[in-house]
């Protein structure tokens, strides 16, 4: 912008210029220039942190999903291994065990992501029988691990993160059964070290620190590696990077939010125990170039543009006091200022446009055994089992959660107090499908089963996620909507300040011309000038908040949601008489959100009363709260819809206007936010009404929300 005003200003040099215009010029431009600088550094500022703030709490939900998935995958391998009929045999007759362990721990390290697989069995007596990592057998070891007498007399399916003599790991024991008789343990024992494999492929770099506590604990640590007195849990983990939390591991170890250093971005998750106390701190490493800011920097271009459309503009039109004494140059500088004009108006167009039997799968099963007792074909079909095959298996077979918890769910069937689940069930062939159970207790011979009707929703969750898409393409159309009606509006703000600004200096031109420009005159003028130009930054403060995304709900005051609205709609800039009735409501949600429905609403009805001549044109506002809920009503005497598309509005791309004038995305996105982000209900009609003994017509759109705030 600098360099735009030196070369313009050079331009105009050679002509004889008076100092005190020349002052004037550049006190000017440094006004306009500050101005838009400060607000550009605060903002981009803002959106860089919020940028941040998602890239680390995304971080966090991936690595929180990842140990869940390993979790479940550790457990897997213990299930699928605790049916294997030469382990039972081993246990049962105690022969010698021609399975080598280590073979199988090996084989799942060449054929999945474990790197690392430890395989353990126990007799029911705690006896070890057989370790994949080691030659050493037949120890009791139930006097020296502390959950194995609890598991033993009571055997149940134990999935945990544990912190032993050699790691920390992930630890999964199943019992062992042939025909109803417990025979024993199996424990399927994992790394951390895939995680940060797989992280590191996503561009990601772990380094997993162990909590100080368990230093003694570890005594034949795996990998070697400490960092003062906290275990390195991941064999990959980088050199440079233990460097860099070596020089001060407390300050990664309580990162809140996240930390820039060097060229990475490092974020933070807490491994928590079963007593929520810090077991393990898992610290990611990201190159902080790999963040994708193109959407701040399209912002921070787009405001410069503005910036030096201002002071283009500004200058254009003070260059009127260098040329006074050269008549020619009205002409010229006249010319100039409607290529200006024009140049704005073309934007403003253009930014508007770029902006545009059954088949039903049923089971029933024992409560108390969790036995499979009958399928019906659209069973044996979908999970791929012969129906001999499935009599055989259990309600554990194919639900893909813990023991416990499919108890609890069980209870809750047998109680009626839930009937309706969403599961995730495995098929013959080990595909994963999302299911909805609906189950209910059913009486046969006297005996209670429990009765269970499913369906797939694997194909509707996507269709659900991919619905959310469109929302958000949606939600993204509507603001580029109403950016190019922001634009129109800020122009046509503009254009009286810009007219007291030319009347201002024109003052001063005569007054000089003339030989009475004294100080008074000329510093009134400077302030009315100084004045318009801050009105114009008040429309670009007002063109940020309306665009500032909403991140977390908050607390506001509906009357000011109101008032902005309004100015943003520029209503009480035209020949529409406002009758408002709004009490000083405090509501919680998403401010700008309410303000882009009522911004919506308020456009159509300016476009529907610009369509009536020689009439008085009425927009009557009226808010209230009653028993917790707040009503708004917003009546016009537009005309009204059709009735052969009233009922059609808040379709998407549905417009009662010309296509050139509408997109039929407002009314939708309004009609999302009222309904999904405020829970409330939003509706038209068309109304006949009286307003001081006339009779009008038009429509009217009401608004219900709960109101959270009083709750």
């Amino acid at each position: 912008m600098y360099n735009l005003y030196s070369s313009f200003l050079g331009s105009i040099m050679p002509f004889k210029l008076k100092s005190a215009y020349i002052l004037f010029l550049f006190f000017i431009s440094i006004i306009v220039f500050v101005i838009v600088d400060h607000f550009l550094s605060n903002e981009i500022k803002l959106l860089t942190q919020d940028k941040y703030l998602h890239t680390s709490k995304n971080l966090n939900e991936q690595l929180q999903e990842t140990i869940k998935n390993k979790t479940f995958a550790t457990l897997n391998i213990a299930l699928s291994l605790s049916e294997n009929s030469g382990y039972k045999n081993f246990l049962k007759n105690k022969k010698v065990f021609d399975i080598d362990l280590k073979k199988v721990s090996l084989k799942l390290k060449e054929h999945s992501n474990f790197e690392n697989v430890w395989i353990h069995l126990i007799d029911k007596n705690g006896i070890s029988r057989y370790r994949s990592w080691s030659p050493k057998k037949d120890d009791n070891i139930s006097a020296v691990r502390s959950e194995l007498p609890a598991l033993l007399k009571n055997p149940k399916v134990s999935s945990v993160i544990s912190v032993g003599i050699f790691d920390m790991t992930f630890k999964s024991i199943v019992p062992i059964y042939d025909n109803g008789d417990f025979l024993g343990l199996i424990e399927v024992i994992t790394k951390m070290n895939s995680i940060a494999k797989g992280f590191e492929k996503r561009g990601i770099d772990l380094v997993i620190l162990v909590d100080k506590k368990f230093k003694n604990q570890i005594k034949k640590p795996f990998t070697k590696d400490f960092l003062d007195e906290y275990y390195v849990a991941n064999v990959n983990a980088k050199k440079e990077l233990k460097e860099i939390i070596k020089k001060d591991i407390n300050e990664y170890i309580t990162i809140k939010e996240y930390k820039i250093i060097k060229n990475y971005f490092v974020s933070l998750y807490t491994l928590k125990d079963f007593n929520n106390q810090n077991m393990a701190y898992f610290i990611m490493f990201k190159d902080i170039n790999s963040i994708n800011l193109n959407d701040i920097k399209e912002f921070e271009y787009f405001i410069k543009f503005i910036g030096i459309l201002l002071v283009l503009t500004l200058i254009t039109i003070f260059t009127t006091i260098y040329f006074y004494n050269k008549a020619k140059y009205t002409t010229t500088l006249e010319h100039d200022v409607k290529k200006r004009t024009k140049e704005l108006n073309d934007l403003t167009k253009k930014y508007h446009q770029i902006f545009e039997g059954s088949k039903t799968i049923k089971l029933i099963i024992d409560p108390k055994t969790k036995n499979i007792i009958d399928v019906n074909n659209s069973a044996t079909k979908f999970y791929g089992y012969s129906k001999e095959h499935f009599l055989k298996l259990k309600a554990d077979d194919l639900n893909i959660v813990n023991k416990d918890v499919l108890n609890s769910f069980f209870e809750k069937i047998l109680s009626n107090t839930q009937n309706i689940f969403i599961f995730k069930h495995k098929l013959s062939n080990g595909e994963i499908k999302d299911v909805e159970v609906y189950a209910s207790p059913i009486n046969i011979d006297t005996k209670t089963y429990i009765y269970s009707i499913i369906r797939d929703i694997t194909e509707d969750l996507k269709a659900k996620k991919e619905l959310e898409k469109k929302q958000k393409l949606f939600y993204q159309q509507a603001k580029m909507a109403s950016m190019g009606e922001m634009l129109e509006n800020i122009a046509h703000q503009w254009r009286q300040p810009l007219s007291t600004i030319t009347t201002a200096a024109s003052g001063a031109k005569i007054k000089k011309e003339f030989g009475e420009l004294d100080d008074e005159f000329f510093y009134d003028s400077i302030d009315i000038i100084i004045r318009a130009a801050n009105y114009l930054s008040h429309t670009i403060d007002d063109f940020r908040d309306f665009f500032k995304q909403s991140k977390k709900k908050e607390e506001f005051d509906l009357s000011n949601v109101l008032n902005n609205s309004i100015k943003l709609a520029h209503l009480k800039k035209t020949n529409i008489e406002l009758f408002i009735t709004c009490p000083h409501i405090k509501i919680t949600g998403f401010k700008n959100e309410l303000i882009q429905v009522l911004l919506n609403i308020f456009n159509n009805s300016k476009d529907a009363l610009n369509n009536i001549k020689n009439a008085q044109k009425l927009i009557k506002i009226d808010i209230k709260e009653i028993d917790g809920f707040i009503f708004i009503s917003i009546l016009d005497n537009g005309g009204g819809i059709a009735e052969d598309k009233i009922d059609k509005i808040f379709e998407p791309y549905f417009t009662t206007k010309h296509k050139s004038q509408g997109t039929g995305i407002g009314l939708y996105m309004s009609e999302q936010i009222i309904t999904k982000h405020f829970q409330g209900e939003i509706n038209v009609q068309n109304e006949n009404f009286s307003h001081n003994e006339k009779k009008h017509f038009g429509t009217k759109i009401k608004i219900k929300i709960p109101n959270k705030s009083n709750s």
